[in-house]
Order: C-alpha cells, then sequence, then structure tokens
C-alpha cells in the first residue's frame, strides 16, 4: 500500500492518510465573514472525498487585517457558531481541520478597511495592491498580537483541531 494512504501525526492530531487540503481563498464565506453553507459543503465534501486533513482559507483575526471581499472571519465571538458547524461537518467524514489565521497587514486596500492599510514599516508599496501603508505604532502591534490570541481562543471553541499562524506581515 502506498505511504499517501498510511495515518500519520501532526503534532498530536492524527492524520487518517497524507491527503492535505492547503488553504486556498476560495470566495466563500459571508461578506461579513461568517462561515457560509456553501464553505460548509465545500470542505464537508472535501472530507467524503479522504482528504485526511484540511485547511481552509485564510481567515481574518481583526476588522483591520481583511483582505479581501467574501474572506472568512475569526475576528469576534459572532463567527463561532458557524466555525463550529464547519468543523462538525467535515469531523462528521472522518477528517481533521485546521484553522490559518491571518492580519492582512498591508496586503488589503483603504477601500477593504475604511482606512489606510498598516504594516510594520512604510517602506515600500505592498506588491499586490500596490499600497503604501502606515507604520505600525507600538499600541497596533499589541492590538494585533491580542486579535491573534483571541482568533485562536474562537478556533479551539469552535472545536479546531490545529491552528496554523500565517506570516502576513512582512515589510
Amino acid at each position: 500500500m502506498s505511504i499517501l494512504f498510511t495515518p500519520m501525526n501532526i503534532g498530536d492530531v492524527r492524520i487518517k492518510n497524507r491527503f492535505i487540503h492547503s488553504a486556498t481563498y476560495e470566495v466563500m464565506a459571508l461578506e461579513t465573514g461568517e462561515v457560509s453553507d456553501k464553505l460548509i459543503r465545500r470542505y464537508q465534501n472535501l472530507a467524503k472525498g479522504e482528504v485526511g486533513l484540511i485547511i481552509p482559507g485564510y481567515m481574518y483575526v481583526h476588522p483591520l487585517g481583511h483582505s479581501y471581499r467574501y474572506q472568512s472571519g475569526i475576528h469576534s465571538d459572532d463567527m463561532i457558531p458557524g466555525l463550529r458547524k464547519l468543523v462538525e461537518a467535515v469531523h462528521k467524514e472522518g477528517s481533521k481541520i485546521a484553522f490559518q489565521l491571518v492580519h492582512a497587514g498591508r496586503q488589503t486596500t483603504k477601500a477593504m478597511i475604511g482606512q489606510t492599510p498598516m504594516g510594520p514599516s512604510s517602506r515600500g508599496r505592498d506588491p499586490v495592491n500596490f499600497v503604501k501603508p502606515r507604520e505600525m505604532s507600538v499600541n497596533d502591534i499589541r492590538e494585533v498580537i491580542q486579535a491573534f490570541c483571541g482568533a485562536a481562543e474562537r478556533a479551539v471553541s469552535a472545536g479546531a483541531d490545529a491552528i496554523q499562524l500565517h506570516p502576513r506581515m512582512a515589510t
């Protein structure tokens, strides 16, 4: 039998096989960032197809870290019920799920978040949106750290098997 079909551990999480769906931007959340039924069906179908670990598209941890429309959010306790439904649907099919947490930093637009995006420095422009960010203050940095902590707590409350942090704040 191929090694692809054998179980493995990633940390303390036991995966039934070595098929992993990496995070993608699926454009399937509600505009508020809440999980939609369409998003749940997508990942439930992947789990039915025997994908061992599913990592849904990156979830923004703070309203100012929102990159694109219809991106999944984990920035508020209001997101937990939908996230929990997503986890339960994937678990029902025997797969594991890890949430990827992100803050867009400078890789967003003023139109998306209502103000100039921020980054660790104001040097250069974001190569995706061509935005020149404002430099983060110490308070901004603390707020983003707390947003990641809150998002991790929400992921645990929703029943996610693991959490992946996405380093998007680079200069």
